[in-house]
């Protein structure tokens, strides 16, 4: 019985193993910060999609851009999944302005975790300038990393086979 079981398990994992090589584990974005467009959008996964918004489409120069993680299919009343709660006020890492990289109020480079979902988000400032005043972008781009987290049991199980590989070894 006991073997029967350690069977079905190496099975299930094989298989996991052979589906999680198969699927597509992330990707990337990277756009200019004066960039025309007021929306850029990405598909991460056939439930997610990346928006990257324009922080006032009205402004003559760009001031910002909000990054945004929600589900498809996308309406204005989708929630930003990158928010750890649904009742943040201010700034938050999310969120790329002028101003906050002038008052450095966030580090360039930044990692959050997309809720509900196992992915996790990097947004990186690539040599971001911005006017005296910090009112606009001069220049510089911006990238955003997405990437989907192993599962925790096959991981646990990768490291547990790890560490029993190198004892063998000895």
């Amino acid at each position: 019985m006991k073997k029967a079981l350690l069977a079905v398990l190496a099975v299930l994992l094989l298989n996991g193993l052979h589906l999680e090589g198969k699927q597509k584990h992330g990707g990337s974005l990277t756009f200019d910060v004066r960039d025309k467009r007021e929306v850029i959008t990405r598909s991460i996964d056939k439930h997610l999609l990346l928006r990257v918004e324009r922080a006032d489409k009205l402004a003559q120069e760009p001031v910002g851009w909000d990054i945004q993680v929600v589900r498809k299919p996308f309406d204005v009343n989708s929630g930003n999944l990158l928010y750890h709660s649904r009742e943040w006020h201010g700034p938050y890492p999310s969120q790329v302005e002028a101003w906050h990289v002038a008052d450095r109020y966030f580090p360039n480079e930044r990692e959050l975790e997309v809720r509900g979902y196992p992915y996790e988000l990097r947004i990186i400032l690539i040599n971001p300038v911005v006017a005296g005043d910090g009112s606009s972008f001069v220049s510089g781009e911006i990238k955003i990393i997405w990437k989907r987290k192993v599962n925790r049991v096959l991981k646990r199980e990768l490291k547990r086979k790890d560490s029993v590989s190198r004892t063998q070894s000895y």
